[in-house]
C-alpha cells in the first residue's frame, strides 16, 4: 500500500487476524447449532437465544471497557483481551446447560469488546490521515472474512470432529492470532509516533471541535441506521430468498455466499476511493446505493435477478465500514477509544433493532416487505452521512481560509 510502511502493513494484517479471532467464536454458532445442542443438551432455541444474549452484551461492554481503558494504549488492551478470547472459546466448548451458555456468551462479549475496538484506534492510529481509510479496511477485512466463513466452516468443522471441538479450533486459532500480534509488539512505539508527526503535517484544514461532534454524532447515527438495514433483512434472508426465487440447498447457500463474497471486496476496494474522494462523501454515495440494491430485492423473481442484488448489497453494505470508521477516528481526538466503543455499541444496537423490526413485520405476514424497510433504512443512513459530509467540508473550507491568513510582522 503505497504511503504505508512495511512494518505498518504487517501491523495491519496482525490486526486484522485478531478481528478475525475475535469474532470467530460467535460466527460459528448458525453453523454448529444443530450439532452442539445434540452434543450438551441444549434445546437449539436456547443455543440460538445466546447469540442475542452475546450481543446486547457487547453492545453494553464495549463503550464501558472503552472508558475504563480510555488512558491506556489500545495494543496493549488488545494483548490482554486475545488470549483471553482463546480461553473462553475453549470454555464454551465444555458447557453442559443454558444458564452455562448464556453466563460464559457473556465473558466471551467481554473479551471482544476488548480486542474488535482496539485494533479500530490502533489501525487507524499508524498511519497517516490521508491513509486512514485503507488501513481500517485492512483491519476490518478480519470481520468481513469471519463473517463469510464462520457458519460454512461451524457445519464443515462440526460435521468432521464435532461441535465442541469446532470451538477448541477456535481457541487454537485466537492464541495463533496472539502469537502474530506479539510478534509486532516492538514496532509499534515508533509506528505510532510516526502516525502522529504525518497526521501533524497535514493537519492545515483540521476540523474545529464544535464541527467535530456535529460530524460524529451524524457518523453515529449512520452506524445505527446501517446495523438496523443490514440487520432485519439478514436475520431472515433465507426464507425471504426461498419465498422470491424458490431457492434451496446448494442453490440458497450459493446465493448467500453472493452477499459475503462482494462484502469482503467493498470492504477492500472502498477504502483507497474514500481516502481520495472523502470518506463523508462516499458514505452517502454507499447508503444510496445501498437502498437501490435492497429494494431492487422486492422485484426479482429468479435466482439470476437475486445474485446481482445480493452482490451490490453485499458490496455496499461492507464498503460502508471503512469510510465509517475513518470519519469516527477522524474526529474524536483525545476520546477515541470511548468514541470507537460507543459506534461498536450502536452496530450492534441497530442490528438488534432491525431485527425487531423485521420481525414484526414478517409476524403479520409481510416478509415480502423487508427490502423497502431496509432500503428506508439505508436512506437514512444517506441522510445522515450527507450531514456529516456538510459540516466537515464547511470546516475544512474555513480552516483552510484561516491557514492562509499570514501575521502582520511586528515592527522592531
Amino acid at each position: 500500500m503505497s504511503g504505508v510502511s512495511r512494518r505498518a502493513l504487517v501491523t495491519l494484517w496482525a490486526l486484522a487476524g485478531a478481528v478475525f479471532a475475535a469474532t470467530l467464536g460467535s460466527m460459528l454458532v448458525p453453523g454448529v447449532l444443530p450439532v452442539f445442542a445434540q452434543e450438551t443438551g441444549i434445546s437449539m432455541a436456547d443455543v440460538g437465544r445466546s447469540n442475542a444474549v452475546f450481543g446486547l452484551a457487547y453492545a453494553v461492554a464495549a463503550p464501558v471497557i472503552a472508558w475504563l481503558v480510555r488512558r491506556r494504549e489500545p495494543f496493549r488492551v488488545l494483548l490482554v483481551g486475545l488470549p483471553l478470547v482463546a480461553v473462553v472459546a475453549v470454555a464454551v466448548s465444555q458447557v453442559d446447560s443454558a444458564p452455562q451458555l448464556m453466563a460464559v456468551r457473556v465473558v466471551q462479549a467481554v473479551t471482544v469488546a476488548a480486542v474488535v475496538p482496539m485494533c479500530t484506534v490502533h489501525a487507524g492510529s499508524i498511519v497517516a490521515g490521508a491513509h486512514r481509510s485503507r488501513a481500517l479496511s485492512i483491519s476490518f477485512t478480519g470481520m468481513v472474512l469471519s463473517s463469510l466463513v464462520g457458519a460454512p466452516l461451524g457445519n464443515l468443522l462440526a460435521g468432521a470432529v464435532g461441535a465442541r471441538a469446532t470451538f477448541v479450533i477456535a481457541g487454537g486459532i485466537a492464541a495463533l492470532a496472539t502469537a502474530a500480534v506479539l510478534a509486532v509488539r516492538s514496532w509499534q512505539p515508533a509506528l505510532r509516533t510516526a502516525g502522529e508527526q504525518a497526521r501533524r503535517r497535514e493537519s492545515v484544514a483540521s476540523v474545529v471541535w464544535a464541527s467535530a461532534l456535529v460530524v460524529l454524532a451524524a457518523t453515529l447515527a449512520t452506524a445505527l441506521l446501517e446495523g438496523a438495514a443490514t440487520g432485519g433483512l439478514n436475520t431472515f434472508i433465507s426464507p425471504f430468498l426461498a419465498s422470491a426465487t424458490g431457492a434451496s440447498g446448494a442453490l440458497l447457500s450459493a446465493l448467500l455466499l453472493c452477499y459475503g463474497v462482494a462484502g469482503l471486496a467493498g470492504n477492500g476496494l472502498l477504502g483507497g476511493v474514500a481516502d481520495r474522494w472523502g470518506p463523508a462523501r462516499v458514505l452517502t454515495g454507499l447508503g444510496i446505493a445501498a437502498a437501490a440494491s435492497v429494494a431492487c430485492l422486492a422485484f426479482v423473481s429468479g435466482p439470476l435477478g437475486a445474485a446481482v442484488a445480493l452482490l451490490a448489497w453485499g458490496f455496499c453494505s461492507w464498503a460502508i465500514n471503512p469510510p465509517l470508521q475513518a470519519l469516527i477516528v477522524g474526529n474524536a481526538g483525545a476520546h477515541i477509544n470511548v468514541v470507537v466503543g460507543i459506534n461498536s455499541s450502536l452496530i450492534y444496537t441497530g442490528t438488534s433493532l432491525g431485527a425487531a423490526l423485521a420481525s414484526s413485520r414478517v409476524q403479520t405476514g409481510q416478509l415480502d416487505s423487508l427490502p423497502f424497510l431496509s432500503a428506508a433504512l439505508f436512506l437514512g443512513c444517506a441522510a445522515t452521512a450527507a450531514v456529516a459530509w456538510a459540516v466537515s467540508s464547511r470546516a475544512r473550507r474555513r480552516a483552510a481560509v484561516l491557514s492562509q491568513v499570514e501575521p502582520t510582522p511586528t515592527v522592531q
